[in-house]
């Protein structure tokens, strides 16, 4: 017997308004869908001996069958046409179907010996934040998910019409922009109903926006598409160029735990040639230098193991077993031994009175230690090369296997930047060791195939300034990462980026030991170079993403695998090959094409403008993916102000393509004092501390909003963290053309960060080298925003991590005392239990969400979102 089934959705919307907005939204009596997506329906049977009772007593009842997921619902995006594989062979296909003049939507005939499931689903576009609740009415059972989250759910069943339908509530926030209402219907079998229905209202608060139901899933970016896409955590390639792994992580709600896998992937076409997945989190993913085999390592309760997997025959060793405090590892080049790291933690005094030695005594994790060892793989065995009182940190091994270089952190109180790196090198058979110099600002060091050359990164400074290129009456900005290459024959060293104007942010040297490919910042961009050792010339290579994240090559061939994103361009693998004549980045995979599929990102366009001093100021814009020259936008302006430019990367900390789809024009700045922009460029932030790049900040709002007329010069915003975060309150001491501002992890005081900041004084010995509380009066008090926070009439947000060992908590609660006592308009955020990065996965969501409902409140007219979620 079959029966014909109705499913009735009725959705009642009342909406209403308590302050005008710029695009003023219309009050809804309801919305009712004139159509729906469909899938299925699916028959299933009772599973084989469902009437016996299990082990916990009770026989299986079609209940389970709508707890049971049948497929990840997380992953569904409803489309017209979109084929979903099935059991069997079968595959589904989502539909649309029309509602009849009543709103009724008729399903299709159920069975009376099998259960049919059926899925039905829409979008609500909600054009600002909804608080709310959905309440569902029915006979029969359901599962409803908002956003693929399960929301509601009704487990019980009335077979008769005579029995007042069941029903389930759920309150929900959603914000701006389209969310996805999926609803899982199970008929049971023989079911008498024949009129089976489903009657949905919406009911809103006081303060809401205009909703509209919509059967394309075609949107803009929110925050949950880039916290949950997959994309490339990693990415290396063989020995021989041939093959690349890729490895994948993803991030699942609700509360963020992650998925990995490892992708072995052809680089002549990105076809896949292994998968690694599920079980125990591989990390630390390196190719043996020989062959076609891999190395990982895995960690559990007894500590890490080290394996090598053999593409060709499939064999998996286990070269080291429960190795406590393991922190990394690399490959001697003719992969008969491993260098490896192991972490002695340090036991505290437990007494709760202390002495502090030196100025890092207070840092957390500080009197720990790391020591090197030496595994040979043949033999099994292993041997310490280092002890002693100061860690140990691998640099290179030569190309012999007979040696290898170390690095050693000194403290130095004399002399800034208050430290200084030592360069070692270990004799692996004698244990004698060389100690070739020591660098302020040193930091990795390479051999070059013929073992003489080192490369080594470090600050303009190093080398008795031998990388300086700035007059001598210009401090160098020692961030500015320079390349020299030192000549253990002769002690000779070189200069050799000393006129390049990008700095330097990696390097690998070929396997001829004529070139070194540089990835370098370059402006907003992170490029990749060659040098020529030869003829000392620089290539750019054109193409590819905007940023490039890391890059690994190849040991015996040049060709490269890239991991990069850009201005709304979701992070990738690529592929280089050097030895064509004309190189260009291909694409090998994209992890995340799926997940972003349906999303339109708006236009990026570069602006510059001049400043007073005469210097072109870069900048780049992010517009809203529906733009409209004819209308107005709130604008933010987005900078670091510091010794880094704004980088072109995918989302990041501060996800401008986010802000973008909500309708914000996003100007980055990139002022004076900035890497990637030559040495002259980035001195300027020596000693600045907001005057000159404030001042550039300034300029740059009005110019633009002058250049723009879409531009609301009135509905302007600020943004910045750490250093930007100082710069917003510094901006804000000396300008009212902002209407909100936001200060992450900012420093108020630039005394008390100098003198309590974990490694304050070590940042002031380059960003106020030479300059102290005593001597410079007017950049410790006439910079440091607090000494003037009554200069301040602009509404603020701070925002900090309760825990960040960078820029202490109490630079941003200065602040927020300071305003608060002079009466202004301020706010304070603390994000427990997190440092000057803001990781935990639903503490991330709830920043983002003070942020953007900060900006909402003052530059939209749209306060409902803040005062639901953090107050009045």
């Amino acid at each position: 017997m079959k029966y014909s089934y109705l499913l009735s959705l009725f959705l009642f919307l009342h909406f209403f308004f308590s302050s005008p907005a710029i695009l003023q939204a219309e009050e809804h009596a309801g919305l009712k869908p004139g159509a729906w997506l469909m899938l299925g329906p699916v028959a299933e049977h009772n599973p084989v001996y469902h009437d016996v009772a299990g082990i916990d007593g009770n026989a299986w009842t079609v209940k389970q069958l709508l707890d049971t997921d049948l497929a990840r619902y997380s992953e569904w995006i409803p489309a017209e046409g979109d084929p979903i594989p099935w059991s069997f062979d079968r595959q589904l296909e989502w539909r649309s179907v029309t509602v009849d003049e009543e709103g009724l939507l008729g399903l299709p005939s159920g069975s009376d010996i099998q259960h049919d499931i059926l899925w039905v689903a829409g979008y609500v576009d909600a054009d600002r934040f909804v608080k709310g609740s959905l309440t569902l009415h029915s006979r029969g059972m359901m599962r409803v998910f908002l956003n693929g989250e399960e929301v509601a759910v009704k487990r019980n069943t009335q077979y008769s019409d005579d029995e007042e339908a069941g029903s389930t509530s759920h309150s929900f926030e959603i914000r701006q922009g389209k969310h996805l209402l999926l609803i899982k219907l199970v008929h049971p079998a023989g079911s008498e109903i024949r009129d089976w229905t489903l009657k949905a209202s919406v009911e809103g608060g006081d303060h809401t926006g205009s909703l509209a139901w919509t059967l394309d899933p075609s949107r803009t970016v929110l925050q949950r598409d880039i916290s949950n896409a997959p994309g490339p955590a990693g990415v290396s390639i063989s020995p021989d160029g041939d093959l690349a792994a890729v490895h994948v992580r993803q991030a699942l709600p609700p509360d963020g735990s992650t998925e990995t896998r490892i992708d072995i992937r052809k680089t002549s076409d990105g076809t896949l040639f292994r998968r690694y997945a599920g079980g125990t989190t591989v990390t630390g993913m390196q190719w043996v230098p020989d062959g076609r085999r891999f190395s990982y390592t895995t960690s559990g309760n007894n500590g890490t193991d080290l394996w090598v997997v053999d593409l060709d025959t499939g064999e998996k060793t286990r070269l080291m077993k429960d190795v406590k405090d393991f922190t990394g590892y690399r490959w001697s080049p003719d992969a008969s031994f491993v260098i490896y790291s192991l972490r002695e933690e340090h036991k505290p005094d437990n007494h709760g009175v202390l002495r502090y030695h030196g100025l890092q005594d207070r840092r957390p994790g500080y009197h720990s230690r790391t020591f090197l060892y030496q595994l040979n793989v043949p033999e099994g065995t292993t041997r310490r090369l280092t002890a002693g009182l100061l860690s140990t940190m691998p640099g290179s091994i030569h190309p012999s296997g007979k040696e290898i270089l170390y690095m050693r952190s000194h403290e130095v109180y004399d002399e800034r930047p208050y430290g200084k790196i030592e360069y070692v090198i270990l004799d692996l058979q004698t244990m004698e060791t060389d100690s070739l110099f020591s660098l302020d600002s040193g930091g990795s060091a390479y051999y070059a195939p013929d073992g003489n050359r080192i490369l080594i990164l470090g600050g303009p400074n190093d080398f008795d300034g031998l990388g300086v290129n700035v007059p001598d009456t210009v401090l160098a900005n020692d961030y500015d990462t320079q390349a020299y290459l030192y000549h253990r024959d002769s002690g000779e060293t070189e200069a050799i980026t000393r006129t390049f104007a990008p700095s330097i942010s990696m390097a690998r040297w070929d396997e001829t030991g004529r070139y070194i490919f540089f990835v370098v910042t370059e402006a907003a961009y992170e490029q990749v170079y060659r040098y020529d050792t030869r003829d000392r010339t620089f290539r750019k290579y054109e193409g590819g993403p905007d940023v490039v994240h890391s890059m690994n090559l190849a040991r015996n061939k040049s060709v490269a695998v890239i991991r990069g994103s850009g201005a709304s361009d979701s992070p990738k693998a690529w592929v280089i090959d050097f030895t064509r004549r004309n190189p260009e980045p291909r694409m090998l995979y994209d992890p995340g094409a799926e997940a972003y599929r349906n999303i339109r990102f708006g236009e990026v366009r570069k602006w510059t403008f001049e400043s007073e001093r005469g210097e072109t100021i870069d900048g780049h814009v992010y517009y809203p993916p529906d733009f409209d020259e004819n209308r107005q936008y709130p604008v933010i302006v987005y900078y670091y102000g510091g010794t880094t430019p704004v980088s072109r990367a995918f989302a990041g900390r501060y996800p401008k393509e986010v802000y973008a789809s909500k309708g914000y024009l996003v100007y980055v700045v990139q002022p004076s004092g900035a890497i990637g922009y030559g040495q002259e460029f980035s001195a300027r932030h020596v000693n600045d501390w907001g005057e000159i790049a404030g001042d550039e900040i300034i300029q740059g709002t009005r110019a633009f909003l002058e250049a723009h007329p879409y531009a609301h010069p009135e509905r302007v915003g600020a943004i910045g963290a750490s250093y930007g975060g100082f710069m917003t309150m510094y901006l804000l001491t000396q300008t009212d053309i902002f209407a909100a501002a936001v200060s992450h992890a900012g420093i108020s005081n630039l005394a008390s960060y100098w003198g309590e900041g974990f490694w304050g004084y070590q940042y002031s010995g380059v960003a106020t080298a030479d300059s102290y509380p005593w001597n410079r009066h007017d950049i410790y008090v006439g910079r440091s925003p607090v000494f003037h926070a009554d200069r301040i009439h602009t509404p603020l947000l701070l925002v900090t991590g309760m825990s960040d060992t960078n820029v202490p908590p109490g630079e941003s609660l200065q602040m927020f005392t300071a305003l608060k006592l002079l009466g202004r308009d301020v706010a304070f955020v603390a994000v427990e239990d997190q440092d000057h990065h803001i990781l935990d996965y639903n503490k991330y969501i709830q920043w983002k969400d003070a942020i953007l409902s900060w900006f909402d409140k003052w530059l939209k007219e749209e306060p409902h979102w803040w005062e639901v979620r953090f107050g009045g």
